[in-house]
């Protein structure tokens, strides 16, 4: 198993639980992740397999004739490969967030991570957004799960006349999808924040979500609809993967009969 964020577990098969106080519980993302059908990912991946083809037309042949399996492996793997790159950009883009809203030196930028912050700077710019809660692991006791918030902020949007205070959540990647709100809304409707100290807090009350997308040519920021109704939407999300995970290992129960086929005849 590997560590994540404060708290939180990733075991073997991505699946993220968190621990607090001898609980644990599902993480946010993980929970909507198996509960929430993703229809494109099937044909994403294989494009991204087609694509790696394509991109080795020259060596796969070769490749196929010295270990075809090597070269299955391989061709399995892209999508895989794909995902983690993306993912490391997004952790290091992360992390200079992190570190600029909590007041720290950010790090160094590398070649690839620049333009993202450079958009990052100009978001600064446009809102004087004011930090709190950044990378605070929270949760709910009552509908066990748990995740971690990139910040709250507070800010004044154009069309509003006074400051409100949101649940921010930053990505990096090709777009912002509606499977955030479910993720922004469950975060809201934490019921405390889990301290470092080992104490809790209660969840801040917020007026709303906001989704930061930075790309290398600059920023959008997004009204992001978190309600109640959303927020059982994640609920039902949190059933399907309740499902999955537990619920149907329990279903098929003791077997009687022979082992039937259509060769073999009717069970009896």
């Amino acid at each position: 198993m590997s560590t994540g964020p404060k708290n939180a577990t990733t075991a073997r098969g991505g699946k993220r639980f968190y621990s607090w106080r001898n609980e644990n519980y599902w993480s946010v993302t993980t929970i909507i992740g198996g509960g929430v059908p993703k229809p494109a990912l099937l044909p994403w991946g294989i494009k991204m397999v087609a694509e790696a083809a394509v991109d080795m037309a020259d060596s796969l042949p070769a490749m196929v004739a010295r270990d075809r399996d090597e070269a299955i492996r391989y061709l399995k793997g892209s999508p895989y490969a794909k995902r983690d790159a993306a993912g490391d950009l997004g952790t290091e883009v992360h992390n200079a967030v992190e570190a600029h809203s909590l007041g720290k030196p950010m790090p160094p930028w590398s070649d690839t991570v620049r333009p993202y912050m450079e958009s990052f700077e100009v978001f600064l710019a446009d809102f004087s957004p004011v930090f709190s809660a950044t990378e605070a692991s929270v949760y709910n006791r009552t509908e066990r799960y748990a995740g971690t918030l990139d910040s709250i902020v507070t800010l004044t949007l154009p069309l509003h006349d006074t400051a409100g205070s949101f649940v921010l959540d930053v990505k990096s990647g090709k777009g912002i999808y509606p499977e955030v709100g479910l993720q922004l809304a469950a975060y809201r409707y934490a019921e405390f924040i889990g301290l470092p100290d080992g104490s809790e807090a209660p969840m801040p009350q917020v007026d709303g979500a906001l989704g930061l997308h930075l790309t290398p040519l600059g920023y959008r920021l997004i009204e992001v609809r978190a309600d109640r109704d959303v927020f059982a939407a994640f609920l039902y999300a949190r059933e399907v993967f309740r499902w999955q995970q537990e619920t149907s290992k329990t279903v098929l129960g003791t077997e009687y009969g022979m082992n039937a086929t259509e060769d073999q005849g009717v069970l009896v």
